[in-house]
């Protein structure tokens, strides 16, 4: 049981640290934002992803 435990933190970690490099690639967040980010749970990381993804259709829209 622990061994998946251990591979369930490992795909969320991965995830985490993907979201986290795309909001900082897109702009939405600075690299000196990168350890605030870290405290960011999935659910919220995917929050501010999908945020942004939305914020860049508004911009090709207008």
């Amino acid at each position: 049981m622990n061994h998946y435990k251990g591979q369930l933190r490992k795909a969320v970690e991965g995830r985490k640290q993907r979201l986290i490099q795309r909001l900082i690639h897109k702009g939405i967040y600075g690299y000196e934002d990168h350890r605030h980010l870290t405290e960011f749970t999935l659910t919220e990381l995917e929050s501010e992803w999908k945020n942004a993804q939305f914020l860049g259709r508004e911009d090709h829209i207008s």
